[in-house]
């Protein structure tokens, strides 16, 4: 079950088998030349269908991956065969390119459930752009997550940016370059004044947003210029950066043209990229590296996340672990992940990794905020949750 079954680049489309990864199928387009970009999630091992059931992300136009579901067959608990969609008919021309049908729509009760096997499954592909603007802003202080938060979604809403913004914090951009023990020699997290140094040694703000703009060269061009007026206005104290690649004569830009510092999975080339992550709180040579998250989906309002961030922050140096998040902006609402990181053989770290996320949940769920996914451990405690406010 590991076929890719088709790819059409005419309508931007492909039919993949479970076994398919997003480095298969990037494989398989870039092989063939096909016109399309893949979208990949952080980790290019990853099943296309199996990422995209468990409503994973990726970085460009086609990234909200469960939102580009177009015709899933599925293998029910009896044996029975159901295909949704216009693929329910087996000689229909429209099976991939929209998930349209007449009557109920029956796709979301595969996603994240066991209700069946789903062993064929229609994606949206980003088609080839003519050109590619890689986009950066950052800020110095905490505080202006608030700034980010507020201007970025107004421009996300608007359709200036019509496709998902991602914005990280400085601790965790820093596991990509060293251990926390290569950062801070003292016990806890790392202090604020060393996060400030860190500002300058890593060239980037407190808070960093990355986006980018795909399309022909005066379209994306016209969009940035309509953002760096409005940030220069709102966000002044913030720094905006733009590159530009674009092919030559008009013609498409090939993805592993750009240099990986500005594409990878943002032009979706998958790649290992942030593995290095989980080793960052790693205690020994034969230390064993893991991570979980708490994601909560929270409304895009400045005030509302910046209460958040200093809440989860807060939480977090209570056992001793720096705040690693990012997040990634919707039109409405933010997937705010808050990423739990340590060494599995110390069961210190193991049992204040758990107190942080049981904090999180807890605080969480008194401003009402529910993840958007959750480890196997964890879930039978959020549907609880859900379950019984439904009730209440």
């Amino acid at each position: 079950m590991n076929k890719v079954l088709e790819v059409n680049d005419k309508f931007s489309y492909a039919v993949v088998e479970p076994g398919v990864t997003f480095g298969d199928l990037y494989e398989y387009c870039a092989k063939n030349k096909l016109k399309v970009w893949p979208s990949t999630a952080s980790l290019g091992w990853g099943s296309v269908i199996g990422n995209t059931l468990d409503r994973g992300l990726g970085f460009i136009p086609t990234g909200v991956h469960h939102e580009n579901i177009a015709g899933m067959e599925v293998v029910l608990a009896n044996g029975d065969v159901v295909r949704t969609g216009q693929f329910a008919m087996s000689n229909s021309p429209s099976a991939h390119i929209t998930k349209l049908t007449f009557g109920p729509s029956i796709d979301g009760l595969f996603l994240q459930s066991n209700l069946g096997i789903v062993t064929k499954m229609g994606v949206s592909l980003t088609p080839q752009p003519q050109a590619y603007m890689a986009c950066a802003f950052d800020v110095p202080e905490f505080e202006h997550i608030e700034i980010i938060v507020d201007v970025f979604g107004e421009l996300r809403r608007n359709g200036t940016l019509p496709y998902m913004v991602y914005v990280f914090y400085i601790a965790e951009w820093a596991t990509m370059f060293g251990k926390h023990s290569d950062w801070w020699k003292g016990e806890g997290p790392i202090p604020d004044w060393r996060l400030k140094e860190m500002q300058d040694e890593l060239d980037t703000g407190i808070w960093a947003v990355k986006f980018g703009l795909y399309g022909p060269t005066n379209v994306i061009q016209a969009q940035f210029d309509e953002v760096q007026k409005v940030v220069g206005k709102k966000c002044p104290t913030g720094r905006l950066r733009q590159t530009l690649f674009a092919a030559e004569d008009g013609s498409l830009l090939d993805a592993a043209s750009v240099p990986p510092l500005y594409g990878g999975v943002r032009v979706g080339i998958p790649s290992m990229w942030n593995i290095p992550m989980v080793n960052y709180y790693n205690l020994r040579d034969d230390s064993v590296g893991a991570h979980g998250a708490y994601s909560p989906i929270v409304p895009l309002d400045g005030k509302t996340v910046l209460e958040w961030a200093r809440t989860a922050k807060a939480i977090s140096a209570e056992q001793g672990f720096d705040f690693l998040c990012d997040f990634f902006m919707h039109d409405r609402y933010a997937i705010f992940v808050t990423m739990l990181v340590f060494d599995k053989t110390s069961p210190e770290q193991r049992s204040g990794v758990d107190r942080v996320f049981r904090r999180l949940f807890e605080e969480g769920s008194k401003r009402g905020f529910a993840k958007y996914r959750a480890h196997i451990n964890h879930m039978g405690k959020f549907t609880w949750r859900l379950g019984n406010d439904r009730l209440s």
